[in-house]
């Protein structure tokens, strides 16, 4: 007699990180790709206009931390430039950012989550 088929819930296939798997469902979660739980968001600007100024980082931390929250992750402390390379266009930067996040379909803590509204205000 053969074994019975494992088989995994459609909720389960949806939140990995309810199986166990958190870096599984931020990893699927994240356009730009991701680092064990952490999002990373890259944001492709022309390089004639950045001056790489704070409200420039700012704009983009804000920007960042609101996209994973929209894409079910809950973000977590600051969000941190992580460099800069010369787009192959040759005429924009490719700007990296990342920030620890927890999938919400497993955060018990969803209050401590970083908004935008904090990282423009100066609390992420």
């Amino acid at each position: 007699m053969a074994a019975p088929k494992k088989t995994t819930s459609a909720r389960a296939r949806q939140h990995p990180a309810k199986a166990g798997e958190p870096e599984v469902e931020v990893d699927e979660r994240s356009a730009d790709g991701s680092d064990g739980t952490r999002f990373i968001k890259e944001f492709v600007v022309l390089a004639a206009r950045w001056t790489d100024e704070d409200y420039q980082h700012e704009a983009n931390r804000a920007g960042m931390v609101g996209e994973a929250i929209q894409r079910g992750l809950h973000p977590r402390g600051t969000v941190s430039f992580d460099g800069q390379e010369q787009h192959p266009d040759g005429l924009s930067l490719i700007l990296t950012y990342s920030v620890d996040t927890v999938p919400a379909s497993v955060d018990h803590q969803p209050e401590a989550t970083t908004t935008p509204r904090q990282v423009i205000e100066g609390g992420g």
